[in-house]
């Protein structure tokens, strides 16, 4: 399908002795709720936050709107409608 509005493809993040993300994948398309569950320590947070700017991935790509970024900056996601709401 065409209507994909956020592809994670093969996404690599490590911090100092922790592979957090080991290619991960993900695709949200127009209209989808979706809902990220897991284990403390599975990569959730960080998966969100390469999908959102706050940190660069490693390794894999992140297709805003079928567009290749290696980090996804605020002021380029704000423009293409969506945002991060991180929990307190």
């Amino acid at each position: 399908m065409s209507d994909i509005v956020l592809e994670l493809r093969d996404v690599v993040k490590t911090f100092p002795g922790v592979r957090a993300l080991d290619g991960a994948q993900l695709s949200l398309r127009a209209g989808e709720c979706h809902g990220l569950v897991g284990e403390n320590g599975a990569g959730k947070s960080t998966l969100m936050n390469v999908a959102g700017g706050v940190c660069q991935p490693d390794a894999g790509s992140i297709l805003p709107m079928g567009s290749s970024y290696h980090l996804l900056l605020r002021n380029r996601r704000h423009g293409m409608g969506w945002q991060l709401c991180f929990r307190n």
